[in-house]
This record gives structure tokens, sequence and C-alpha cells, in this order.
């Protein structure tokens, strides 16, 4: 190793101590004695060994909580989204059950001979025109023979009394709503899933019984609407499979196979198991809802190999990077100790270093103004903004408005949409607010939850209601579909307020007429602009 300028070789001091460590002998310590060099060499190696263990003990602690983060949230997903395609197929069958009502009504006031029910034909039919889950509306008498329906052409001879709703019915005398197993129909061949209802006559006897028919294509298409990759949706009813994502339809109307995780979803009204499917084998994350009022139960099934697909790649990322930077640690260790005779070097190094961390914590702190989901100036950020531009407003006499916006019912899009689709929907609006605003010295912030906030300096009332308006428009413009208002799609409200703030007037002031009219433009039905007065 060549000896450094202004460094004497270690041989002309003296013999003794390797090669190397001689010019770390304390000040005055006679030249034959031996150097204390090793112990801090000795440490550093141990502490190179420590750091290493410490980095790979974190390392493990952080795959494993990534790997429980990755499940919880795919456990949520599968939830949210179980709960939400089961009331959506309990309304299907409620509205079903609700045209059933009116019709048990009207025939159990009548006679059910095919000369009084021939009026009823165009109202079945128009029942099954307006309702797209229904199949078909049958009434049978006593004793099964078709006596009216939906079907423009029927066999006069055909009977479904040998049906099990009809045997069901015939022999039970509740009024209550039966859902049954999914069965073909004789009448289209296709799959269906019978709602059927008891007909009483005048004295309680039995009359007959009246049939809706929920089309089992249509219950799939729905399935089919939602992208599960690697998984499965599966709805049964009355405890048989009816339709599932992606489909199998060798499965219809048949029982789950039985398994403990058959036994678990029967016993339980919802939850999440981790287990292998009964009906492919695959190890899933397993969510469930039962409807509250009818025998339906929705089961969504993650891969659980999908679901830890990019954890394993970024776990096997990040242990490759700690191994990197364990050998790094050793190198580098080695490294100081053939060159700790360099401590000036080190020093110039430590002052490079601590350069390095100022301009890191100018950074961080640069950071610490952005919001992390929207990336837009957080609220700590905005109220500084905003008392040095009000500030300076009172000083040239000059217009300053502020436009605070709020997302339209944004509680009911995460309730529908849950919490990740949630946060795109911030992340769009804030994109599209800072695309209206066009000057430099506009200002766009999010002010706390989904409201966000515009300063526009050097603007009247007039300029910012019409930012404002572009605003509402551009938002309106993407068409996020929003399916829990009646819009259907994301909006906003906006809340205009501006002055020429005189000596005596208070920024809080200003802010708080915008918000002012902001929940005035809510209370007005939302999806508007309102000026403050």
């Amino acid at each position: 190793m060549s000896t450094p300028p202004g460094v004497q070789p270690p041989s002309q001091v003296h013999a003794g101590p390797p090669s190397g460590f001689s010019d770390l002998a304390p000040l005055g310590q006679p030249p034959d004695a031996p150097a204390p060099a090793r112990d801090p060499i000795r440490r550093a190696r141990w502490m190179v060994v420590f750091v290493c263990l410490a980095l790979l003990a974190t390392n493990v602690w952080l795959i494993i909580d990534a790997r429980a983060h990755a499940i919880a949230q795919a456990r949520l997903a599968s939830t949210n989204l179980a709960r939400a395609v089961t009331e959506r197929m309990e309304a299907a069958v409620s509205e079903a059950d609700h045209i059933l009502d009116g019709l048990v009504y009207e025939l159990e006031r009548t006679d059910l001979s095919a000369t009084a029910l021939e009026p009823m034909q165009p109202l079945l039919v128009n029942h099954v025109a307006r309702t797209e889950q229904l199949k078909g509306l049958f009434v049978y008498d006593a004793r099964g023979g078709w006596v009216a329906t939906s079907v423009p052409q029927w066999d006069p001879g055909w009977s479904n009394a040998d049906r099990a709703y009809f045997i069901h019915h015939r022999d039970n005398p509740s009024a209550s709503t039966l859902i049954s197993p999914p069965i073909l129909s004789r009448s289209s061949g296709e799959w269906i899933v019978p709602v059927s209802r008891r007909l009483n006559g005048i004295d309680g006897e039995f009359a007959g019984v009246a049939l809706a028919t929920l089309s089992v294509p249509h219950l799939r298409s729905v399935l089919e609407r939602f992208d599960v990759g690697e998984g499965a949706i599966l709805l049964t009813a009355a405890g048989r499979m009816v339709a599932r994502n992606p489909s199998i339809d060798a499965d219809i109307g048949k029982p789950l196979p039985p398994s403990d995780v058959t036994t678990f979803l029967a016993t339980h009204r919802s939850g999440t198991v981790d287990a292998r499917s009964p009906l492919d084998g695959v190890v899933r994350l397993i969510s469930f809802e039962h409807a509250r009022n009818y025998p339906l139960q929705v089961t969504v099934a993650a891969s659980k190999s999908q679901v830890l697909a990019n954890w394993r790649i970024n776990s096997a990322l990040q242990t490759v990077w700690v191994a990197f930077l364990c050998l790094l640690l050793q190198r580098a260790g080695a490294y100081t100790r053939r060159t700790m005779e360099q401590r000036l070097r080190a020093e110039a190094g430590l002052r490079d270093a601590r350069d390095a961390l100022t301009q890191a914590n100018e950074q961080l702190a640069a950071l610490a103004r952005i919001d992390d989901l929207t990336r837009l100036p957080n609220r700590r950020y905005f109220d500084r903004r905003f008392a040095r531009v009000f500030r300076q407003a009172q000083r040239d006499g000059s217009p300053l408005a502020v436009v605070m916006v709020d997302v339209d019912d944004f509680k009911k899009y995460n309730d529908h949409y849950g919490h990740v689709e949630g946060d795109e929907c911030l992340r769009r609006v804030a994109a599209a607010l800072r695309a209206t605003v066009q000057r430099p010295e506009d200002f766009v912030a999010r002010y706390g939850g989904e409201e966000m906030v515009l300063l526009l300096p050097q603007t009247d009332q007039l300029g910012a209601t019409m930012v404002a308006e572009a605003a509402r428009t551009a938002v309106a413009a993407m068409d996020i579909p929003h399916a829990a208002v009646v819009a259907g799609k994301v909006t906003i409200s906006l809340g205009v307020a501006a002055m020429v703030p005189g000596q005596q007037d208070s920024a809080p002031a200003l802010l708080k007429a915008a918000d002012a009219a902001l929940y005035e433009a809510k209370r007005k039905g939302r999806n508007q602009v309102a000026v403050s007065g």
C-alpha cells in the first residue's frame, strides 16, 4: 500500500507492530511500546457484524409485517366486494319479491280462471320487460296448471305440480316468499332461480302459486362485471350454486362439496377464512356474506398466490438489497481498517456527509409540505402561504379570492367502492383542480379529508367564480363512476369568497366566508358553485 503524502512510512519509525498501525500510537508513547490500535479495529469489526445482524433482523420483521399487511388489505377488499355484491343481489331478489307481493294481492281478490286472468297477461309481460333480472312471471292453479304467464305461448297441458316450490306451498300454509335452488326452466330451457308465493282462496285454502324466475345468465353477468384476477366470486341460493365468475356451468344447481370451509360458511353470517377452496383446491382468502332477508350468499375467494405475488417479489428484492448492504458494510469495514491512517480524509468525508445530511434534511422539509395522497401542498403549508398572500393583498389593495372545494357524497363513494378506490378518486380530483388553475401565482392545496382549496391572488369574485365553474366542469367531465348517488358520477361543490382586504379584515374571515358558500352549494343540491354574499 502506498504511503500518503506527508506521512512517514512505518518502517522508518520503529519496529514492532505490523505495518499500517504504527501511526496510531498515542502521543508520547515510547517507540518500542505495543500500539493499542487493535482494540478499535476489533470494535469496528464487531460493529459491522452487529449492524449486519440488525439489518437482517429488521429485514425479516419488515417482510413478515408486509405479508400481514398484504393479506389484511386483500381481506378488506374481498370483504367489501362480498358485501357490495350481496347487497346488489339482495336488491334484485327484493324487487322480484315486491312484484310478487303486488301480484298476490290482486290474484287473491279475483277468480283464477283463464278468462278472469286474461287481462293480467300484459301486466306480467310489462313487469318482466322493465325488470332486467326477471326471466318470467307465472301463475299456477291449485293443480299446478298454467293459468297466466309472461311467456308469449305455452302448452295448456303443462303442469308444475311436481316442482319442489309448488309442493312446498301446497303443503305449507305460510305466506312467506320462498327462494328455491336453481332449476332448468321448462319454458325457456335456461337456468333460473324460482321466487314463489302461495295463493290462498277466500277461505284460506290453497289456490295456487305465483312465481317469479330470476335469470341465472343475468346474475352471472353481474358477477362478471367485477375483475377478480385469479380469484372467484360465487353466488349461492338456498345452499346451491347459482353463478360464478369465472363461470363453471357444470356446477350450477349443485351444493358446495362438503369440507371444513363449507361448514364454516354455513354456520357464520359473514367472515373471512384462509383455506383451500373445496371447488378447485387452490389456497384462497375466502370472504363471504349472507343476505339479511333471503337465503343468498356471496363468496369472494382471492388467490393467496396472487395476493402475495408482489410481496414475494418485493421481499426478494429487499433481501437482496440488505445482503448487498451487508456485503458493502463488510467491504467498507475492511477498507476502513486499511485506511485508518487517513484520518484527515475521513474528517473531510464526514464534512461531506454532514453537507449531504443537511441537503437531505432540506429535501425532507420540502416533502413535509406535500400531501402524500394527492401530491398537493398540505393544510399546514397552505395556512402559511395564505397568511403571506393575504398580507400582500392588504398592502397592495388588490383583490384576493378563496375557493373551497368538497367532493360530493365522498363517504358514500368510500362505502361503495372501498378506500383504495376512494384514494384514487381524490388523486384524480386533485389533478383536475391543478389543471384548472393556469397562473403561476394561483395555488391549490388539500385542506383536509375530501376538501381542497384554491387560493387566487389578484382575482375578484367574477374571476374566481369562473375558475370554480371550470373546476366543477373538469371534475364532472372525468365521469368517475359513483353508483351510490343519483348523478351516477363523482361531482364537486365549490364555495367562492373574494375581497379587497383592508387593514381591519382578517384572513380567517375570508376562509369562513368561502366555507359558508361551500355549505350553501351543498345545501342547494351539490355539484354547483355558490358565491359568498
